[in-house]
């Protein structure tokens, strides 16, 4: 019930990374995994929406209150498309004033280590922390390439 949209689906998986933080998914709303924000960040240059109880999102995170945040462009879905997009992420923890209380315990297991949140915390940028992940994606392939069975084009 929350990926209404193509859109959605497309920007979901670099917006499931924010379940493991403070930061709203816009469940609750009409665009739910097509807005991203918390009460919290400053409402300069931002855009809002607030979340309400209804089918698919009863009780949701910050209900009847105004988040901050950003709702997704063209050009934001046209990114997700081509894969993971950090920025998203990245500028909500620039943004959120207790960098403390940002992420929670299930960031660890959307991300699958603590890896990511300590980039994000050091301040690495985008470029940096996916190149950190080439490494691991090589060798994966490496070792997949004997169960493909049909060559990648």
């Amino acid at each position: 019930p929350n990926l209404q949209t193509m859109e959605a689906i497309y920007l979901y998986p670099s917006l499931c990374l924010f379940e493991g933080t403070v930061i709203s998914v816009g469940r609750g709303t009409d665009k739910p995994f097509e807005q991203w924000g918390n009460p919290e960040i400053p409402a300069k240059g931002m855009d809002e929406f607030m979340p309400m109880s209804r089918v698919g999102a009863t009780s949701p995170p910050f209900e009847g209150k105004i988040c901050y945040g950003r709702i997704a462009t063209i050009s934001d879905v046209q990114k997700a498309k081509k894969g993971i997009q950090l920025d998203y992420l990245l500028e909500m923890y620039a943004r959120y004033p207790d960098k403390e209380k940002f992420f929670n315990s299930f960031f660890e297991k959307l991300a699958g280590t603590k890896l990511l949140r300590q980039q994000i915390i050091f301040g690495m940028k985008a470029d940096a922390i996916r190149n950190s992940w080439k490494p691991g994606l090589d060798n994966f392939k490496k070792i997949r390439s004997k169960y493909l069975l049909y060559a990648e084009s």
